[in-house]
């Protein structure tokens, strides 16, 4: 089974391409890392280890986590931001290996992960390709300006708190510039899932 990692920098168009990607391979395993800390963000256990690190103040009266309270905690804040990430990356990377572990049975042998901190986090997810989803600066702020309750400082804040997308990108096996419309960036990503095809079936051969 081939692994493919799509990341890039937030309001880019991860979550659009790995849309986009399901149309052309509709029996792969696909494995979403924000999805998985809303989930990890209800498991008491996580509730319990976060509460311990930033207060009771971090839990909601549900007892959940306020994830509105945990965000304004760590995004000014280097320091605050490691211990958070220290918390959940590891369960990520956990919940991508059962995914990736339990994947491939289908006429798909492909996994795409959305993992927006890829490299940020220092695990190795094991991909066999790396795609980068990316938009100049520009286009991102004004993409996250338009997202509700994001003020302009929150929106640098959460920018700084990524890797470059320029280092992303060096680092990555193909880029999908998103600067364009939703037409032109489903255009790209189905040209990658044309090639990632013919990769799949010159394995096969």
């Amino acid at each position: 089974m081939i692994t493919v990692a799509i990341t890039g920098g937030i309001a880019m168009g991860k979550s659009t391409v790995s849309a986009s990607l399901r149309e052309s391979f509709p029996t792969a395993t696909f494995f979403d890392a924000d999805a998985c800390v809303a989930e990890l963000l209800t498991r008491a256990d996580i509730c319990t280890r976060i509460a311990s690190e930033f207060g009771q103040a971090a839990l909601a009266k549900d007892g959940r986590i306020d994830r509105a309270y945990l965000r304004d905690q760590v995004f000014d804040s280097a320091e605050r931001r490691a211990v958070l990430e220290n918390i959940l990356h590891p369960e990520v990377r956990g919940e991508f290996l059962a995914a990736r572990q339990s994947g491939g049975a289908g006429p798909d042998p492909v996994m795409f992960a959305d993992i927006p901190l890829l490299f940020e986090s220092g695990h190795d997810y094991q991909a066999d390709l790396v795609l980068v989803v990316a938009t100049g600066g520009e286009c991102q702020m004004r993409r996250l300006l338009a997202r509700p309750g994001i003020t302009p400082e929150t929106a640098r804040q959460m920018v700084a708190a990524q890797m470059p997308i320029g280092t992303k990108m060096r680092r990555a096996d193909h880029v999908i510039w998103n600067a364009g419309s939703t037409r032109i960036l489903h255009q790209q990503t189905q040209q990658f899932a044309r090639w990632l095809k013919r990769k799949i079936q010159e394995q096969r051969m």
